[in-house]
């Protein structure tokens, strides 16, 4: 990625999130937020989905991913 802020990734097998500490402060338990911020690209790439990778028109947006146990 060249410029801009880092981009926030959610990986499954162990449930990772990555994201730069530096651009999130903490807003209670297990969230973090920078209302400086808004989401600017949506990726989504795995096996056996659909990939998808949009750009939207809005700021309200929601990625919802549900885990478990395999």
């Amino acid at each position: 990625m060249s410029g801009g802020d880092p981009p926030i990734i959610i990986q499954g097998g162990s449930v990772t999130i990555q994201f730069d500490l530096s651009q999130l402060s903490a807003a209670g338990v297990g969230t973090f937020s920078n209302s400086q911020k808004v989401i600017k690209r949506v990726e989504i790439t795995g096996a056996d989905i659909q990939n998808y990778d949009q750009t939207p028109t809005g700021n309200n947006v929601t990625v919802k991913i549900t885990y478990g146990n395999p």
